[in-house]
């Protein structure tokens, strides 16, 4: 019986460590320093910047064709590649009146508005002339 009793003391002694190390572990494993508002961070807006060459304007539908789309130096590393041709949906407060064909333009893309099957994207932002 008394061999029963040690085993109970000894065992509940090692649970008690073992709960003390995991929770030193956690503790030094949580960040540290001000905390940041969850919602400032899922409010930002990493953008792509993209640049190519204005084809044609379609005021009716709010889009552009674009060629020689490519990923803009500011957004890559290594050589640029033509990705082709690209319908570009113009963002509300642009004037596509001041671009016309042969215009250059620097597109800044939200990454999860690119269709790459159907070759179009959104354009957060929209510069003429690059």
């Amino acid at each position: 019986m008394k061999s029963k009793a040690n085993l109970f003391i000894f065992g509940s002694i090692t649970l008690i460590l073992l709960a003390i190390a995991l929770v030193a572990i956690l503790n030094k494993n949580t960040p540290s320093g001000t905390p940041v508002d969850v919602r400032a961070r899922a409010g930002t807006q990493a953008t792509l910047k993209f640049t190519g060459t204005v084809t044609s304007v379609s005021e009716a539908k709010g889009t552009i064709e674009v060629a020689n789309f490519q990923i803009s130096d500011t957004s890559r590393s290594g050589n640029p590649q033509n990705l082709g041709d690209w319908t570009v949906t113009a963002p509300a407060d642009f004037n596509l009146l001041t671009v016309s064909p042969g215009t250059g333009v620097i597109i800044g893309v939200d990454a999860s508005t690119l269709s790459v099957t159907s070759h179009e994207v959104t354009a957060l932002t929209l510069t003429a002339g690059k």
